[in-house]
This record gives C-alpha cells, sequence and structure tokens, in this order.
C-alpha cells in the first residue's frame, strides 16, 4: 500500500471545497424557517475530511490549543451552523499553518547550526528511499510467488538463523523453477524507483 502525504495546505483547500458544496435545505411544510438549515452534499466526505484534520493536528501540533479548538467547534456544529462552523475549522488549519512557520523560524535561528538542518533532511530522505525499497522489493515478491509459494518462503525464514534461512530459500525459489527467481531480479532492477537510485 503506498503512502498518502497529506499537508496542512492540502486539509484547507479541501475544506473550503466541503464549505463551497454545503446547500441550503428548503422548507418541506411549504412555510417559513425560523432559521436556516444546511446540509453537505456528501456528508461522508465531510466525515472524512474531519477526521483526517483531526488526525493530522494531533500528530503534527501535539499539545497545540488547535486540537482542543477544533474538537470544540467540531462538536457545536449543527444543520443550523455548518457555514460558519466550516469557516471556523478552516480558520482554525490556517492558524496552525502561520504557527508553522513560527516555529519553522524560530527554531532556524536558535541553536541551529547548517549542519544539524541538512542531517536531518538527510535522514528523511534515507528512510523515505527505504520505504520505497522495500515496498519494490514486497511488490516483486508477490508478483512472481504464488501466495502459497510466498507463506513458504516466510516461514522459512522463521523457523532458523539467518545464514540457514538463505541457503534453504534459494533452493526453494530454485525449486519453484529457473525463471521465478531472475523474473523476481528483473522485477526489482526494472522498477523505475530502483533505476533511479543506481
Amino acid at each position: 500500500m503506498e503512502k498518502v502525504t497529506i499537508t496542512l495546505e492540502d486539509l484547507i483547500s479541501e475544506g473550503k471545497e466541503l464549505k463551497n458544496s454545503i446547500i441550503d435545505v428548503p422548507s418541506s411544510s411549504g412555510g417559513l424557517f425560523v432559521f436556516s438549515e444546511y446540509r453537505f452534499q456528501d456528508f461522508q466526505k465531510f466525515e472524512i475530511w474531519k477526521n483526517k484534520s483531526w488526525r493530522f493536528l494531533s500528530s503534527e501540533f501535539k499539545g497545540d490549543r488547535c486540537i482542543n479548538d477544533f474538537e470544540v467547534i467540531e462538536n457545536k456544529m449543527s444543520c443550523r451552523n455548518y457555514p460558519t462552523s466550516m469557516d471556523k475549522l478552516i480558520g482554525v488549519l490556517e492558524s496552525c499553518e502561520f504557527i508553522s512557520r513560527i516555529e519553522y523560524d524560530k527554531n532556524d535561528v536558535v541553536n541551529k547550526t547548517p549542519s544539524q538542518v541538512i542531517n536531518i533532511t538527510n535522514t528523511q530522505s534515507q528512510s523515505q528511499n527505504q520505504d520505497i525499497s522495500i515496498n519494490v522489493f514486497i511488490e516483486a515478491l508477490k508478483e512472481e510467488l504464488t501466495g502459497s509459494q510466498l507463506k513458504e518462503i516466510i516461514n522459512l525464514s522463521k523457523n532458523s538463523s539467518i545464514e540457514t534461512a538463505k541457503s534453504t530459500i534459494i533452493a526453494k525459489l530454485k525449486s519453484f523453477g529457473g525463471d521465478v527467481l531472475s523474473n523476481i531480479v528483473a522485477n526489482i532492477i526494472t522498477n523505475p524507483t530502483i533505476l533511479g537510485q543506481l
């Protein structure tokens, strides 16, 4: 499964689209409403956006009041105040965008040397490349091996030492047919992500 990266800008943009999708509910009795009622064209999209936003805030802004602010506004939402509440929720997200810039500037100036900043960037890049490489390898195995063959390989690696596992796995792959092992290696090498790293 491919990792999906969510950004604050994406959540803000999606929130604005959801706000624009709110529609006024006409009176079914033909009478006059004392108050307006609203609904989302697709309430499930709102629920997904709300939960993504809440999780994003919880992971990226731990301990910040924006998490509580978002939750309080969301709890007070009703079909009578959807447009106003959406403006407030989007406002919380936009304030976090401002907080991110302030925190970045403050951390960049105070007790940071250029080499420390570069090291942090390199660490993140290496981690992403490793994740991608592992995913490419796993996909190559899944393409060439049946489910039962893959289970056999996994069981062989669990039940023995690394050195013993290597030789038994190689023997097992050869027993699946001469082309299986070479096809796995070819799939890995010809993957555009891996080719870019060679």
